[in-house]
């Protein structure tokens, strides 16, 4: 074949040598003969030059001229010595350069190689020491590392003595170039005389089956008996005449029929030569993608065998038939033909064209590994067999593509029809045979790379598959949320490609380099590479690279999270780690990827995980469990989870967006949990799912007015169970009291790092107060709409802080502020002087020297109203500034009721506290003025001291003056009582507002003190003021009490008084009666006297001294600053009723003994 070496009788001969004795065989001639087309090129060849500096025979023949000064005037022509281009010599710098670097690289792989090699240390007994005192280690790896220095020591030694045999040729490079030409001429001359031989050889071969004429026995004998030849012999040779055109063109169509009618009547002709065409003398059979062949007879009988006339192979790229080898098929296929006929031909050219087509499948796999597949292809063949493995750098199992021909005796048992061999191809993927290959093939067109390039294709549409398969069953590519594309082709790898899209921004293209088998990612990142990289390490390309794409693809999500954060408020908590375990119970399933966010607002309470899993990304609102959790794995609940959407662009906006959003879920969560632990009903709508739109629900509540159980303001513990007038109309739990209030979030102040809560809720005051307080100066967070009558508060507090207590106090306050001008403006005789943002200047009434006012504030919080009365010195009511405000912080009614019951107790009480005022400040105890003697007629025979109990009762203690007690008490005691009275609220049946006037009780419990000095004041009381029935009198009379109506208290006031002071009066003038005539006698009080009955008791009050004795006269006590009789106030029930709720029936005097039992007041 082409690029063969000379041959001789069969056998390849090298350059410079010759056959010993040629033998004539016909292939001889045959393979001279493509030898002779495609001659080799020669090389420049330096084996025959001088070696160790030995001068050439040019210069040994310039130093003998005198024996030679022939051949030095002859050179050879200038065609010789220039065959050789001076383009084709290397300068001798670049030689050197060369090998001094290659010498450097040899020494320095050397040196690595040496250090990888440990020699360890032999014991000193097994040392033995060289002449130069140093140790001779014989160890194997110490002679191994100095067997390879020698080795390496002798190469380059060898290397560069060869190079200075180069420079010292260098010197001479015009006679070397020279001897050079020469040497190619001389084996160009020596080819073409082998090619003479072979020719000749080949002429030998030919004409053993020449025709020759009988040997020229006359001839001979002549010369045998005289030695010579008279005359020469003539051969009688007639040269044939060349036939004419018409003769030709009648042998022809001879031909053709004899052609027709031998073919139509043979019965061997195989099927597949049926297809032919007669033409010219000869039949040509078509085997497509094969041969054609040309085949005709050599007469008309009917014996007469076909013999072949040409034959050419119909398919590209064909190889070139020499005439000679053309020769030998020929002789073979008509040797074929007369052993089995036409059906052997075919089956002896069949062979030959799927030879020729396996030969030339191996050229161009050859050509291939060599070119642009180096070191990707390992093409062996194995008798038959051409085997070509691809991919070999794969760490998985072999690939190779196998094409041989087959018998057909596999096909022809399946389909029981005869077959031929045909050319097969097997395809072993990973050791393992795969029927299911599908080739394309031109069968006319051989091409080895499209082969293969289909092969690898299938292969990399399989690998894909399995990629894409394993892919598409992870909820996000099987919910369509993420975008996955396969592209397939099973012809050109190059357009097999998986394409998966990670994020809203960020798609990647997996492909297979149909070269190397190695998996190719794009865009080209270094993440990208690196995950390559790991991917082409991988054994199972399908499971563990879906593993890494899941992987990167959560990568790739936690990178745009961490870049979209970059300038919010969230802090990244790069060392606070939950443990898998931890993980695995929070999330549900294990995470590839997780980040611990916080916002500065935050406590250290909540935190935000935003987590990457092969199923999603998802972000988790968790909150520290409470400190006495003992159980590790439940450190966290998990308050709100959602999917991160992955066509949402996560950008700084959307995580400014989720920070208000969380926010406002932590705001809603906290305050449902306050509610939660106090057991307190509210209404919170399912929180809706964040996204660009959103609207957070609102916390409703109802608010009783009259009991804020979750309120800051609690009630006082020192509450009186009295209140101002029991006439509330709106019971405690009453609609009217009820507010039903809505808590929406109302974002962050980012100055104040506090968290807005709005809450709304509506108001039944009239439009009118509330246009006027819109108008005022109100609290910067409260606002109120009078159409419809709306109240908005605002609050501020941490995120971590529930809101509610501090929109219930605001509400309160808002409550109070509205209620006390809505009643100021329905009660009568009110006028509203003043008002600010929490207190309010009214005038109720109005006399000749002064107006008396009252000024109300209402302080934020918990933080009881403050009550000032004006004129401090003449308003009555300043006495019961305390108890008012008790009764207004403490009662349990609305807030409404409490104000319009205080504002009313204000007229209903003025009659009442300006005579007590009036009877303090003329009669009260007053040591400076008892010092000062005044005229007999000026003296003053009582002395009045005032308790207030409370708002609605009073109690009167009327004394002796300290001069006036008897003998056995101190000069400078305090004055012994007289008589001790209530003061009480009643309410009459026609619900009119009365006094109930009665002697205090003289037992109570433990507690025993009589009422009056002696039974017969009790007894002169009860007959002129308690059952006075005459009808003149001003009071109603009731037995043991009297009542009388609340605006006008002050007639059956000054009657008792009246009948107090004339019985002083008398008490006063007896005893001095009796001390004249006894002067020191101590007796026993007569009936009338006012120690009677009372010996047993000291005088005085028979007890501590009263705090209020201690203050300046003429003013009334407090009860702040008021000793009580051994007890307080304890109401049974509200006056006004008996057992059971209902209302006092119309006997006077049951209802005042019922009174007397409902209210027990113990006093001093």
């Amino acid at each position: 074949m082409n690029g063969e070496r000379p041959t001789a009788n069969g056998d390849r001969i090298a350059n410079d040598s010759g056959p010993s004795v040629p033998d004539s065989t016909p292939e001889v001639g045959l393979k001279q003969a493509s030898l002779s087309q495609n001659p080799l090129q020669p090389s420049v060849d330096n084996t025959h030059a001088c070696e160790n500096g030995d001068v050439e025979p040019s210069q040994r023949a310039s130093d003998n001229r005198g024996n030679n000064a022939s051949l030095q005037s002859e050179e050879a022509p200038s065609e010789i010595l220039q065959l050789i281009s001076q383009d084709s010599y290397l300068p001798m710098a670049a030689l050197i350069n060369r090998a001094s670097q290659s010498c450097w690289n040899c020494l320095s792989d050397l040196v690595t190689q040496l250090a990888s090699m440990p020699v360890q240390d032999l014991p000193p007994e097994q040392t033995k020491l060289l002449p130069n005192g140093l140790p001779n280690n014989q160890s194997k790896a110490n002679l191994d590392k100095k067997d390879r220095i020698l080795k390496f020591s002798n190469d380059q030694k060898a290397d560069f003595i060869k190079l200075l045999v180069l420079l010292q040729w260098s010197k001479n490079v015009e006679e070397v170039s020279k001897t050079i030409s020469i040497n190619y001429w001389l084996m160009k001359r020596r080819e073409a005389y082998w090619n003479a031989i072979g020719s000749m050889a080949l002429l030998k071969q030919e004409s053993s089956g020449f025709q020759i004429p009988n040997p020229d026995l006359k001839t001979a004998a002549e010369v045998l008996s005289r030695g010579r030849v008279l005359n020469l012999p003539r051969l009688n040779y007639i040269p044939q005449k060349d036939l004419s055109s018409r003769q030709i063109l009648r042998v022809l169509r001879s031909l053709d029929r004899a052609l027709s009618v031998k073919l139509a009547l043979s019965d061997d002709l195989p099927p597949q030569l049926r297809r032919f065409r007669i033409h010219d003398g000869r039949a040509t059979f078509i085997v497509p993608n094969e041969f054609e062949l040309d085949v005709s007879i050599l007469g008309e009988r009917e014996d007469s065998p076909f013999r072949m006339v040409d034959f050419r192979f119909s398919f590209q790229p064909h190889p070139h038939i020499s005439d000679s080898l053309h020769s030998e098929i020929e002789l073979y296929a008509n040797a074929n033909i007369d052993r089995d006929g036409l059906k052997g031909c075919y089956d002896f050219l069949h062979e030959l064209a799927l030879s020729y087509k396996l030969a030339e499948l191996h050229k161009q796999a050859l050509d291939l590994a060599r070119n642009q597949w180096a070191g990707n292809l390992r093409v062996e063949l194995i008798r038959r067999n051409l085997i070509v493995q691809y991919w070999p750098e794969r760490q998985l199992g072999k690939s190779w593509i196998e094409i041989g021909i087959a018998s057909g005796r596999e096909k022809q048992k399946m389909t029981k029809v005869e077959s031929s061999p045909f050319l097969e191809i097997k395809w072993m993927r990973q050791g393992k045979r795969i029927d299911a290959l599908q080739l394309h093939l031109n069968d006319a067109l051989l091409c080895f790379e499209d082969v293969l390039r289909q092969v690898i294709a299938q292969h990399t549409t399989q690998i894909l598959d399995n990629i894409y398969d394993k892919l598409i069953l992870t909820p996000l590519f099987a919910n369509s949320e993420l975008f996955l594309e396969q592209s397939l082709s099973f012809e050109q790898p190059e357009n097999c490609l998986l394409t998966l899209e990670l994020s809203h921004s960020s798609d990647l293209q997996l492909k297979i380099d149909p070269v190397t088998g190695l998996l190719v990612l794009s865009p080209v990142t270094e993440r990208t590479e690196r995950l390559q990289y790991e991917a082409n390490r991988v054994q199972g390309v399908t499971d563990d690279v879906v593993s890494k794409l899941l992987n990167y693809r959560c990568s790739i999500m936690e990178t745009n999270v961490l870049v979209g954060i970059l300038g919010t408020c969230w802090e990244v908590l790069r060392s606070f780690k939950l443990s898998q375990t931890e993980a695995r119970a929070l999330f549900g399933g294990p995470v590839s990827r997780m980040n611990m966010l916080r916002q500065s607002l935050w406590t250290l309470d909540y935190t935000l995980a935003i987590t990457h899993a092969p199923d999603g990304d998802h972000w988790w609102l968790l909150q520290q469990a409470s400190p006495g959790t003992t159980n590790p794995q439940t450190r966290y609940r998990v308050l709100r989870k959602q999917r991160l959407e992955v066509k949402e662009e996560l950008s700084s906006a959307y995580f400014d967006r989720l920070a208000e959003y969380l926010m406002g879920l932590i705001f809603l969560e906290r305050n449902a949990d306050f509610f939660r632990e106090r057991k307190e009903k509210f209404d919170l709508r399912p929180l809706p799912t964040f996204g660009r739109h959103y609207e957070l629900p609102q916390i409703s509540f109802d608010l009783d007015m009259a009991r804020p159980s979750f309120s800051k303001q609690s009630i006082p513990l020192a509450a009186s169970s009295n209140t101002l007038l029991q006439v509330a109309k709106n019971p405690p739990n009453s609609p009217a009291s009820q507010k039903g209030i809505k808590v929406c979030f109302g974002g962050v102040d980012r100055s104040t790092n506090k968290v807005r809560a709005v809450a709304q809720y509506h108001h039944q005051a009239s439009s009118s107060v509330l246009r006027r307080l819109e108008k005022s100066v109100l609290d910067a967070g409260v606002s109120l709409n009078p159409d419809d009558k709306t109240v908005v508060l605002r609050v501020t507090t941490s995120i971590a802080e529930a809101a509610i207590p501090k929109i219930v106090d605001k509400a309160m306050d808002v409550e109070k502020v509205v209620s006390t001008v809505e009643q100021i403006h329905r009660l009568p005789g009110l006028r509203l002087k003043t008002i600010s943002n929490s207190s309010f200047t009214i005038a109720y009434h109005k006399e000749a020297s002064a107006e008396l006012e009252l000024r109300i504030g209402f302080p934020s919080g918990n933080q009881e109203p403050q009550l000032e009365f004006f004129p401090s010195e003449q308003n009555p009511h300043q006495f019961l500034a305390a108890q008012y405000t008790k009764l207004i912080a403490a009662s349990r009614g609305p807030f409404a009721t409490r104000i319009r019951d205080f504002l009313t107790s204000l007229t209903l009480t003025l009659p009442l506290l300006t005579y007590l005022q009036k009877l303090q400040q003329k009669h009260g105890l007053n040591l400076d003025a008892q010092q000062q003697k005044g005229p007999p007629e000026q003296e003053d025979h009582l002395r009045v001291h005032i308790l207030v109990r409370s708002a609605t009762a009073f109690a009167i203690q009327y004394f002796a003056p300290a001069g006036q007690a008897p003998k056995d008490v101190k000069a400078d005691s305090q004055p012994h009582m007289l008589a001790r009275l209530e003061i009480l609220h009643h309410i009459n049946v026609s619900r009119k507002p009365m006094w109930l006037v009665r002697a205090a009780l003289e037992e109570f419990q433990s507690y025993s003190r009589p009422s009056y000095s002696t039974p017969e004041l009790g007894a002169k009381l009860k007959q002129e003021i308690f059952t006075r029935s005459d009808g003149q009198s001003k009071w109603l009379a009731l037995d043991k009490a009297a009542a009388c109506m609340a605006d006008q208290p002050e007639p059956l006031l000054q009657a008792m008084h009246d009948h107090l002071w004339e019985w002083a009066k008398m008490a006063k003038a007896s005893e001095s009666n009796v001390s004249n005539t006894q002067p020191f006698t101590k007796t026993k009080a007569g009936p009338g006297h006012p120690n009677a009955n009372n010996a047993n008791m000291p005088n005085g009050t028979n007890s501590r001294p009263s705090a209020a004795m201690k203050g300046p006269a003429g003013k009334m006590q407090a009860p702040g600053s008021a000793i009580p009789n051994g007890a307080n106030v304890k109401v049974q029930r509200p006056p006004g009723t008996i057992p059971g709720g209902r209302p006092m029936p119309p006997n006077h005097k049951a209802t005042a003994n019922a009174a007397q039992k409902q209210e027990v007041i113990m006093l001093d």
